[in-house]
């Protein structure tokens, strides 16, 4: 889909929904779409980053979309359902707000009360697609995420392709392994990125699939962190039975809680008499206290365990078969237009995804077959045989054979 900017996506909304209703019903329209509506929503909206009259065209389009709004709401109840009149509501919630004098009003970036990017349209005419971000890269519509096998002797085979909409990687992995465990397809281990790993998840996966993640864990970083100008948590001695910490210079931590979140972490503060007499007080936290975050026991444990072996030479040579999934997205995307959607929806660009893996299958396995024979000619028939045999010229063919006159 082409990328909107947001008065180009509430312009095209306001020109989908009239023209889903005369469709359905033009007679209903009479009276209501004027001259003004014909110029502004005649044709597919084409704006641009820096349109003309921006906040002219902001108030014309706001008042349109309400007043159109409230006519379905009021007059044509039966067409209150259609698909782009629902979806020109929700855009409109998203970009406007009603003030005081009751008048829709365009919302700012600093104003409260935004739609999530995670679950906001994108598109009148696809409400399924999203924003997503990976990295460097922004995109409109889907994600794919791609399993294939690793083994050194064959060819690796593409087994599942997920196609979702914004979802971090980590809530779509469970997923991908139940459509794997549905399809026999479980594999001893499972390399992934560090998207795709937490402590937390490696737990249930083992638990539930007996299936070991191969990844790393990311490093909890924060500003200072990053500075290099504070102590690293690792830097903390836990002793989980006083249910105390020792920081580096050995202040004894004075609350230990664990408030209830999705997250269970472990909350850890510094008595603030020891923290401000401290002469490496500048080097530790700005605050009046220092404040230590992390996990319970056990995937504390699991953490430290994978973050110290990942170190490791033989660690780093077998997540390196990782690798190769890098090349099949990278086929994906330049060799098959993968990120080109061939129709609307969700469903539909998922069964784009899946006949493209098995196209890339077909094509990888048929470089790993034996070369086929080569093809015989045919046996001359009997009145070519008997031209050969009196020495009469005829027309050669490949797909004969010719035999000597004897």
């Amino acid at each position: 889909m082409r990328d909107l900017t947001h008065l180009e996506l509430v312009t095209e909304a306001m020109r989908a929904a009239p023209e889903e209703l005369a469709r359905r019903a033009p007679h209903r329209l009479v009276g209501l779409v004027t001259e003004d509506w014909g110029r502004r929503y005649g044709r597919a909206v084409r704006l641009g980053k820096n349109p003309s009259r921006p906040k002219t065209r902001i108030k014309e389009t706001g008042e349109d979309v309400r007043l159109l709004l409230r006519y379905v709401h009021r007059y044509l109840p039966a067409l209150r359902d259609g698909e782009q009149v629902q979806a020109l509501r929700q855009i409109f919630v998203q970009h406007y707000c009603i003030d005081a004098q009751d008048r829709p009003k365009w919302q700012e970036a600093e104003d409260a009360g935004l739609t999530s990017s995670a679950v906001a349209i994108v598109s009148p005419h696809d409400l399924t697609a999203r924003y997503a971000r990976r990295g460097e890269t922004r995109r409109k519509g889907f994600l794919a995420h791609v399993t294939e096998t690793c083994d050194p002797d064959t060819p690796s085979v593409i087994t599942d392709v997920t196609t979702k909409a914004a979802v971090h990687d980590t809530k779509a992995f469970p997923g991908i392994l139940a459509n794997r465990n549905h399809k026999d397809l479980l594999s001893r281990e499972h390399f992934v990125d560090d998207g795709y790993l937490s402590v937390a998840l490696k737990q249930q996966v083992a638990r539930e699939y007996g299936v070991g993640l191969v990844g790393p864990i990311r490093a909890k970083t924060t500003r200072q962190s990053r500075k290099g100008t504070v102590f690293h948590r690792d830097a903390f001695a836990i002793n989980w039975d006083a249910r105390e910490v020792t920081c580096p210079q050995g202040k004894v931590s004075r609350r230990w809680s664990t408030p209830p979140s999705l997250a269970p972490y472990i909350n850890v503060e510094f008595p603030k008499d020891g923290c401000r007499q401290c002469l490496v007080k500048t080097a530790c936290t700005r605050a009046d206290a220092r404040k230590v975050s992390f996990l319970p026991r056990e995937p504390y444990d699991i953490q430290s365990e994978v973050r110290t072996e990942q170190q490791t030479r033989e660690w780093r040579s077998l997540h390196s078969l990782r690798a190769a999934i890098e090349g099949t997205i990278s086929e994906f995307v330049n060799g098959h237009g993968m990120r080109q959607c061939r129709c609307r929806g969700q469903d539909k660009a998922h069964v784009q995804h899946v006949l493209t893996a098995i196209a890339v299958n077909i094509e990888r396995i048929g470089t790993h077959l034996p070369p086929a024979p080569a093809r015989q000619p045919r046996n001359p028939t009997a009145l070519q045989g008997f031209f050969d045999w009196q020495h009469i010229a005829r027309p050669r063919s490949w797909r004969v054979a010719t035999h000597p006159a004897g």
